[in-house]
């Protein structure tokens, strides 16, 4: 799975409680936070992917012939 460098601010206790936590198990800061993060967005019933809109970032990939399908089938959608 790809990665992202991200940047944030948290608060100071927070951060000794995560890199005590890192030097403890022996791992990176940010698989600790990852983790977290993972197990927050399960816990609040966020999903990775919830949805066709989630899955293709809301990209369809339609032929030409189903597109004209849709816009016939949909009149007045481009006169606005």
């Amino acid at each position: 799975m790809r990665r992202r460098k991200v940047s944030t601010i948290l608060d100071e206790h927070l951060f000794r409680r995560a890199k005590l936590e890192s030097v403890r198990q022996r791992r990176q800061v940010s698989a600790i936070l990852g983790e977290a993060l993972e197990r927050y967005l399960t816990d609040t019933g966020s999903r990775a992917s919830s949805g066709v809109v989630a899955e293709t970032w809301g990209v369809l990939k339609l032929n030409r012939r189903m597109l004209d399908r849709m816009l016939q089938d949909e009149e007045g959608l481009l006169d606005a």
